[in-house]
C-alpha cells in the first residue's frame, strides 16, 4: 500500500512528510525511553491532559496519530476513537499497540481530506500536525466542517520562541531531518491562523521549558518547575510545547 492516501500522492510537500516520517517509524519510540524524551512526554502529556473536557464524549478523532503514543489521552473522553494519519509505516506501529481494541479505528487519510461527514466528530486532537502543513487554515476548514457544534480542538504546537526550535533549524541545516518540513509558530501566530479559521482560544498551556542539553539529573525537578511555567499567562507561552484548546466561534 502507498504511504499516502491516493488522492494525495500528488502533492510534493506531502509525499516528502509522509515519506520523511515513515523512514523513522521503526525507531520513533525509541527517543522517548531517553531521558529527555521521557521528560519531554511527561510535560507534553499533563499540558494537554489539563485541556480535555471532563465529561465523556461521542467521536474521539486524532489527526496524525503517528505510532499511537497519544491515544490513550483521549481515552479519557471517549470510547470510540479514530485515528488517521498519511504515513503507512506510522499507522503499522500504532495498529500493533492497539489491535487488541475494537473500539480504536486506524485509516490511511490526510488531515486536509478528512472521510467523515460534517458536524460527525466531538473532539479532534492534533499533536505536532500544524507544523508539518503546508496551509494550515486547510485542515482548519476542513476540521471545523467535521466538528460539532460545540466540538473542541486540541493542538500541540512546537512553537517557534524556545531553544529547542533554534536547536532545530541549525541541525537541520547540517543534517536534514523531518524538521526540513516543518515551520515552527509563534503561540500569537497560531492564535491568528485559529481566529482567521473561525476557532477561539478557550485555554492554552505551556510545556517543555528545559533544554535539549538539560542534564538527566535534574529532570524530575525540572518537570515540576513545568507544572509551574506552563500555567502562567508570563511564562506560558515560551516553552517548546504549546497546548490549545480551541472552540468554535
Amino acid at each position: 500500500m502507498s504511504g499516502l492516501p491516493n488522492q494525495q500522492a500528488g502533492d510534493p510537500h506531502k509525499q516528502a512528510v509522509s515519506t520523511a516520517f515513515g523512514a523513522i517509524a521503526p525507531f520513533y519510540d525509541a527517543w522517548y525511553t531517553t531521558p529527555i524524551g521521557r521528560y519531554v512526554w511527561a510535560v507534553e502529556r499533563v499540558a494537554t491532559f489539563t485541556l480535555l473536557p471532563e465529561q465523556e464524549t461521542g467521536i474521539a478523532l486524532e489527526i496524525g496519530v503517528g505510532t499511537g503514543m497519544a491515544l490513550d489521552i483521549l481515552k479519557t473522553t471517549s470510547r470510540n476513537l479514530v485515528g488517521i494519519d498519511i504515513s503507512w509505516q506510522m499507522l503499522q506501529k500504532a495498529f500493533e499497540k492497539t489491535k487488541a481494541d475494537p473500539q480504536t479505528h486506524l485509516v490511511l487519510a490526510d488531515g486536509e481530506n478528512l472521510p467523515f461527514r460534517k458536524n460527525t466528530i466531538s473532539i479532534i486532537m492534533g499533536m505536532t500536525v500544524i507544523e508539518f502543513m503546508s496551509n494550515p487554515l486547510v485542515l482548519l476548514h476542513e476540521v471545523r466542517r467535521v466538528l460539532y457544534s460545540d466540538g473542541k480542538l486540541i493542538l500541540g504546537v512546537l512553537t517557534s520562541t524556545n531553544l529547542w526550535a533554534l536547536e532545530r533549524r541549525i541541525r537541520n541545516l547540517a543534517t536534514p531531518d523531518v524538521f526540513q518540513y516543518a515551520t515552527f509558530p509563534s503561540p500569537w501566530q497560531m492564535k491568528r491562523i485559529l481566529h482567521h479559521a473561525g476557532f477561539t482560544l478557550c485555554a492554552t498551556r505551556g510545556s517543555v521549558y528545559a533544554p535539549s542539553f538539560a542534564p538527566s539529573k535534574w529532570i524530575n525537578q525540572l518537570a515540576q518547575i513545568d507544572q509551574v511555567l506552563g500555567k502562567r499567562w508570563l511564562t506560558r507561552p515560551w516553552g517548546a510545547f504549546y497546548s490549545i484548546l480551541a472552540c468554535l466561534s
